[in-house]
């Protein structure tokens, strides 16, 4: 780590000049111009590298950043040069001299609120974490936005600024480009996500994973009469339904659910109220987790969201798929397993569980260290299986022994679900 002499320590106070050969040897260390440096780059040297990597304290940080400023305006780079002295700048390094979390908190935000940092698009997020073909298209998408704020084509004081800088990333991820040897950088990246997503350890995983491969290599089924549950409930409410007293699907949706879907509740006389039906409770709160309905009062209807998943049904397949996979990493990685050891054909129930477990005991463990016992296995496993019921993905033979297997509409729709996973944005994981 290169660092500035601490003051108060026996080296000789800097002249201008060192210190501006210091910035240069740091940030332009194959000896380009300090004209190359782009927003991001300084952005990313005040934000975090300066506080994180340099042995300065505040005051020397301020003289640092100064003699940056001027270099870079000597250079006519007046917009980089304006993160030096911005506000948000001393409020970043004020955050870490705080404490390193406040720090990396401060930096984040200030990176996401830059016009220059590139937006996630409805084609790609993009990771904390990122690979080789996924920073470069980052960084040249940053080079491509600075460019269209210094030409005027985008202004963020503009009314609709949002929309025309992710019309702008679209577009640029999806033009071929130098830099991935010809390809679209979205192309580029989904590919190295894909190749870190099937290797990725262990081995256990591999092995499970091996046989769905060929059919993610070729073209996804288009999804016909998926979700079929969903869609029932997002029809029956339709223009509008009351709600009980306390907040429940009325008892007429309850008995029509109890007819249609006989096996969610196979024994006695049949439910009396949503309370009663986890199942039909389940879907409910899913169509309300995605904004697919509206409340008003005590009535409940569809939303704009809502009539649209009614009538495309790839639309309502990835809302299905999302809700199968959970909300968490070791969620995610018990649907995985799961999906993958269906694929080949039913199980039964004790040996769907063991192949998951084999899997999840290789590659997870509680936060003190533990090792992941059966039990979890079995509760990660069993609001998949629930979810997948709901969906109409997975059938279940009730009685020891008898087989769980993917449904019809479940295996386009697991193909789905591991394609989610294999061009998922990677994550910091916390510590």
């Amino acid at each position: 780590m290169r660092s500035v002499p601490a003051p108060g320590s026996d080296a000789p106070p800097d002249r201008p000049d060192d210190r501006e050969a210091r910035l240069l040897d740091w940030l332009v260390p194959d000896g380009q111009d300090v004209s190359s440096l782009s927003t991001a780059d300084v952005g990313r040297f005040c934000w975090y590298e300066l506080p994180r990597k340099w042995d300065a304290d505040q005051r020397e940080q301020q003289v640092l950043l100064r003699s940056l400023a001027r270099l870079l305006t000597r250079a006519g780079r007046p917009r980089p040069a304006a993160v030096c002295t911005a506000e948000t700048t001393a409020g970043v390094l004020r955050s870490w001299h705080d404490s390193a979390q406040e720090g990396i908190a401060a930096c984040r935000k200030a990176m996401a609120d830059s016009p220059t940092t590139p937006p996630d698009t409805p084609e790609l997020t993009w990771g904390e974490v990122m690979g080789a073909q996924e920073s470069v298209a980052h960084a040249n998408a940053s080079i491509r936005l600075e460019q269209a704020l210094d030409a005027g084509d985008l202004d963020p004081a503009a009314r609709g600024f949002r929309a025309a800088r992710i019309h702008l990333t679209e577009q640029w991820l999806t033009t071929p480009h130098p830099a991935h040897h010809g390809c679209p950088p979205l192309d580029a990246i989904r590919t190295e996500r894909r190749d870190a997503w099937q290797t990725a350890p262990p081995a256990e995983r591999r092995n499970l994973l091996a046989p769905v491969l060929p059919a993610l290599d070729r073209p996804l089924p288009a999804p016909a009469d998926t979700a079929e549950p969903l869609c029932w409930l997002l029809q029956a409410i339709g223009d509008g339904v009351p709600l009980t007293q306390a907040g429940y699907l009325p008892s007429r949706l309850v008995a029509e659910a109890f007819a249609r879907y006989a096996h969610w509740y196979p024994i006695g006389k049949g439910p009396r109220s949503e309370a009663d039906l986890f199942q039909l409770a389940n879907l409910h709160e899913i169509a309300r987790h995605y904004k697919l309905l509206t409340k008003r009062h005590r009535t409940v209807k569809l939303s704009a969201a809502g009539r649209t998943h009614l009538t495309d049904p790839r639309l309502r397949q990835n809302t299905a798929v999302l809700a199968w996979l959970g909300a968490d990493r070791a969620q995610h990685q018990a649907a995985e397993a799961a999906v993958c050891a269906l694929w080949p054909g039913p199980l039964p129930h004790d040996e769907l569980e063991h192949a998951v477990h084999h899997v999840l005991a290789a590659s997870l463990c509680h936060a003190d260290g533990t090792p992941i016992t059966h039990d979890d296995t079995r509760r990660f496993l069993w609001q998949w299986l629930h979810t997948g019921q709901e969906m109409g993905y997975i059938h279940r033979e009730r009685g020891p022994g008898q087989p769980t297997a993917l449904t019809v509409t479940g295996r386009p729709a697991a193909l789905a679900l591991l394609s989610r996973l294999a061009q998922a944005p990677q994550h910091a994981q916390s510590t």
